[in-house]
């Protein structure tokens, strides 16, 4: 089982095309005994983090981006997905899916092809995806990989520009 690398939720100003975003990056669940943080203790700091960004005194979250590695247990996803997305949020902000972890699959929006209709069978509605490697480009690595992480950087800013509401 991966371990986590995010020890708590932080924050990154981004600018895509000319707009300015917030992006919060949040300690993963369900990592197992490697995990960085247990998961009673990521989810406490999820609902905080939520609670404050979903408070009157907050601009608001415009849009939910839930990543996932493609090897994850389903019925896992679907618990974390009804505690943020139906609970927490009451399924008034747009929710997409990122897929990671794909970095060997020659097309990665395959993958999507293949098990997407799971997300829909478990009843977890999106409003879009994406299907993505977060490997990091560094000095060795091979040609293809720079293609895939040049791809998912694109798809990925794609889909926050599209999603986020005004």
């Amino acid at each position: 089982m991966p371990t986590g690398c995010t020890f708590r939720h932080q924050s990154y100003k981004v600018n895509i095309s000319g707009q300015e975003y917030a992006l919060f990056d949040t300690v993963g669940f369900d990592e197992g005994t490697e995990g960085t943080v247990p998961a009673a203790q990521a989810k406490k700091g999820l609902n905080g983090l939520l609670a404050k960004l979903t408070s009157p005194v907050s601009d608001g979250i415009d849009l939910l981006v839930y990543c996932v590695q493609s090897t994850r247990a389903r019925h896992a996803l679907l618990r974390h997905y009804n505690h943020v997305y139906s609970t927490i949020c009451r399924k008034k902000v747009p929710i997409v899916v990122v897929v990671t972890g794909l970095e060997d699959e020659p097309i990665m929006e395959n993958w999507w092809n293949t098990y997407g209709q799971e997300f829909e069978s478990l009843g977890m509605l999106f409003k879009d995806h994406a299907c993505v490697t977060t490997l990091v480009e560094d000095p060795g690595t091979p040609v293809d990989f720079i293609h895939r992480i040049a791809e998912s950087r694109k798809v990925l800013r794609n889909l926050i520009v599209k999603n986020c509401s005004e």
